[in-house]
């Protein structure tokens, strides 16, 4: 498949001979639902751009349970952080269906940030945001109840964002459980209490958002709306 490489945040800015560049040193690998990307701990696999299908990334505890980081569509990059310090990866990265993705190795990734500004910005400047987020998302963690990361979930907040290119309703309780970090049994029980109260509304097996303002009002104060706004 051809591919538009300007169309890339980390790319954008460069002009045509440098988009050239990159293009001739990346690789694309295609990958089968449930191959295995790269793992934590393994030698800094670089720079990788999500071209096709769906990536999970995600870590696992010292008891075995899995926890997913990120569910990555086209085009989400992930690794980045190895990328530029050539360390080992910080999780691991399965394809969860066919997948198509692009790679810039560490060395080659440094080469090319030294000869194209535009790059070196845009990198420094989405480092930069994606530390934001993962500051907000701690934030969430420590101090918001299940309902109200749920209502952020809902809301495509940027905290959660990267991970959900599609409405929630196409991820599991168990894919919602490991993004929120809590179990599919607590996810169950916010869920039916967000239906309960109007906040969201169930069509078949999919769950869509009934009240926008009331799940802004949740997410903003972490406290469910008395009376729910109509909007």
């Amino acid at each position: 498949m051809s591919i538009d490489l300007a169309c890339i945040p980390y790319f954008q800015g460069i002009d045509a001979h440098g988009l050239c560049r990159i293009e001739e040193i990346a690789h694309r690998h295609a990958y089968q639902a449930g191959a295995t990307i790269f793992t934590e701990g393994g030698d800094c696999a670089g720079f990788h751009v999500v071209l096709d299908g769906l990536v999970r990334i995600y870590r696992i505890n010292s008891e075995g349970r899995l926890h997913t980081l990120s569910l990555l569509r086209p085009y989400s990059t992930f690794n980045e952080v190895a990328a530029v310090d050539g360390d080992v990866n910080p999780y691991n990265a399965v394809a969860v269906t066919t997948a198509e993705v692009l790679t810039i190795s560490h060395n080659r990734l440094m080469t090319l940030m030294a000869t194209e500004p535009a790059l070196l910005s845009n990198y420094v400047q989405s480092l930069a945001r994606v530390n934001r987020e993962y500051i907000e998302r701690l934030e969430d963690m420590t101090f918001r109840s299940i309902p109200s990361r749920l209502a952020k979930l809902f809301l495509h907040e940027s905290s959660y964002a990267d991970q959900i290119s599609e409405t929630p309703t196409a991820l599991t309780q168990e894919e919602i459980a490991s993004i929120l970090g809590t179990t599919r049994e607590v996810v169950g029980r916010a869920l039916r209490g967000l239906l309960n109260a109007g906040l969201l509304v169930k069509k078949g097996r999919s769950v869509y958002v009934a009240n926008r303002e009331g799940l802004e009002y949740l997410a903003e104060t972490n406290t469910m709306p008395e009376s729910i706004p109509t909007g």
